[in-house]
C-alpha cells in the first residue's frame, strides 16, 4: 500500500474509533455533533457504532484490502449523509465542509484500496 493511502487510513481510522468510542461510551452524550444536531440517544450510540466499525475497518486495510475498502465505502455514505443532512438545515463553515471533505476522502480510498492491490 502506497505510503499517503497508509497515512489516510491510519489518520481517519483513527479518528473515527475515537469519535465513535465516545460516543458509544455514552460520555458527553449531549455534547457530541450528533446530539447537538438533535439527535436521539440511540440515534447518537447508532452514529457511533457505525463510526467505530468504519474506523476499525480503516485500521484493518494494511492487512485486509476488502474490509478496508468496505469500510471506507461505509464511512463515505455516513459522511455524505452528514453533508446531506447540515446543507438541508442550512448550516454552514466546518459543520458543512467537514463531512464533504471527509466524504471525498473516503470515496478515494474506497477505490484506491482495491486498486493498489494491498492485503
Amino acid at each position: 500500500m502506497h505510503i499517503a493511502l497508509t497515512a489516510v487510513t491510519v489518520l481517519y481510522g483513527g479518528v473515527f474509533v475515537v469519535s465513535g468510542t465516545g460516543q458509544l461510551a455514552g460520555r458527553g452524550l449531549l455534547r457530541t455533533p450528533a446530539a447537538a444536531c438533535g439527535f436521539s440517544p440511540a440515534a447518537c450510540q447508532g452514529i457511533g457504532a457505525l463510526e467505530l466499525l468504519g474506523g476499525v475497518g480503516l485500521l484493518t486495510a494494511r492487512y485486509l484490502m476488502v474490509t478496508g475498502a468496505v469500510a471506507a465505502a461505509g464511512l463515505f455514505l455516513l459522511t455524505a449523509a452528514a453533508f446531506l443532512y447540515h446543507d438541508g438545515q442550512e448550516d454552514r463553515g466546518p459543520r458543512l465542509w467537514a463531512p464533504a471533505v471527509t466524504a471525498a476522502v473516503m470515496l478515494c480510498v474506497a477505490v484506491a484500496l482495491p486498486l493498489t492491490g494491498a492485503g
